[in-house]
């Protein structure tokens, strides 16, 4: 019985492949179905033969031949299942024959393309400085807060300058019984009257007297601290009655209204980049704020570890939005073209003749997919100038190219 159905199958499957000759592709797939339907049933008729043949066979014990029967059982629901799995197979299929692939595509037309050499810098402010007195002393007074804003020249810390201030009580003292004597003895002289030696001996003690007198002055305005520009406290490290000295920073002050940034570049672009060339700034902690500067200096000497050099911008900042040791990303721009061919730069595949992009050519009323080998020039910003092997009007596919091959037919979808 099992040679007959399967002989039986044979023969359905040859007489149909025979007339396979002209037939359309609806009548192909209505046929295909009609042979897996029958396969599976005759798969099925199959497992049962076999249990039957088992159940009649003398030879197999009881237990072996449950085994048997329940091993057809679970065969026919496999068989089942593969019949349901093909049938969704030959529908998906069926499907995307009739679904044509949605891509989008871009007109090749002259446009804007600049490239840009993009390095990162480091903010520093013009003004800054950590004070520290040019004395030593005890801190008496500490006259701003951190964030005070503060002129140049006004007072920011004192030291105490008692022993100072008791010497200059002496030393005035002393200065003004001098400058009498001094003054008497001069006009004495002028007169021709007096001694030579009392009146130079006078005129030395007094000078002698104000020379030391101005420099204990100068030993008090030490004890000071003063803004030597006009500023910002940004921090005060001390306290009050604390002692301080030289090379012990007491006040970080800075100026934010002017700001330079310093960059590294690489000196493959030592003859591209000059002086007073405009560059682009911006900040990943001020989206969307840039700023066009000069650059104000190029270094002359290429570093032997790095084989970079130098450049220098200096900028405006109102409103103090940028602050010190933020990373600026600086634009320079070395190349424009606006009559450029610009695809984006995934559009492009490689094979082993060369890179190409796909094109869309209109061929009776169909959108069919062609392919063009190309060169290709500078990249920036996910996109590339193509240099030759484009022309106006071509239409490049710029979306669902990984779906497509040359001679697809494709839906164009803006």
């Amino acid at each position: 019985m099992r040679k007959i159905i399967v002989f039986a199958f044979v023969v359905v499957l040859a007489a149909c492949s025979q007339k396979t000759g002209n037939k359309t592709l609806d009548e192909l797939r209505n046929q295909r179905d009609s042979l897996q339907t029958a396969m599976f049933d005759i798969k099925k008729q199959l497992n049962t033969i076999d249990a039957e043949i088992a159940a009649l066979d003398s030879t197999i014990n009881p237990n072996d031949l449950k085994i048997i029967k329940q091993i057809a059982i679970q065969k026919n629901k496999v068989v089942g299942i593969d019949a349901k799995i093909r049938k969704l197979e030959n529908k998906m299929t069926a499907r995307d024959q009739k679904v044509l692939v949605p891509v989008s595509v871009k007109e090749m037309q002259a446009e804007t393309f600049n490239h840009y050499i993009v390095t990162y810098g480091e903010v520093q402010a013009t003004q800054y400085a950590k004070i520290s007195p040019e004395m030593n002393g005890r801190i008496e007074r500490i006259y701003v807060v951190e964030g005070s804003r503060v002129k140049k020249g006004d007072l920011l810390v004192s030291l105490n300058t008692d022993a100072i201030d008791k010497q200059l009580q002496g030393v005035k003292s002393s200065l003004e019984l001098a400058t009498k004597t001094f003054n008497k003895l001069d006009t004495l002289w002028k007169q021709n009257i007096g001694s030579e030696i009392d009146y130079l001996g006078a005129k030395n003690s007094k000078e002698s007297l104000d020379a030391q007198y101005q420099s204990l002055l100068a030993q008090k305005r030490m004890a000071q601290i003063r803004a030597p520009f006009d500023g910002i406290v940004d921090k005060v490290f001390p306290k009050e009655g604390e002692i301080a000295g030289p090379g012990f920073p007491v006040i970080e002050f800075v100026n934010l209204g002017k700001l330079n940034i310093t960059a590294d570049v690489s000196e493959a672009y030592v003859g591209i980049i000059k002086t007073g060339q405009l560059v682009e700034l911006s900040f990943s902690s001020l989206p969307g704020y840039t700023v066009k500067t000069p650059i104000i200096r190029t270094s002359k000497v290429i570093s032997s570890l790095s084989r970079t050099f130098e450049i220098e911008v200096q900028i405006d900042n109102p409103g103090e939005k940028i602050r010190p040791n933020i990373v600026s990303t600086i634009k320079i721009n070395d190349f424009s073209s606006d009559k450029a061919f610009v695809v984006p730069s995934l559009a492009i595949r490689k094979d082993i003749t060369g890179d190409y992009v796909y094109v869309v050519n209109k061929k009776e009323n169909k959108n069919i997919v062609g392919k063009k080998y190309i060169t290709t020039g500078l990249s920036y910003d996910e996109m590339t100038m193509i240099t030759n092997g484009l022309v106006a009007g071509d239409k490049v596919v710029v979306n669902g190219y990984h779906l497509v091959s040359a001679g697809v037919p494709v839906n164009v979808i803006k």
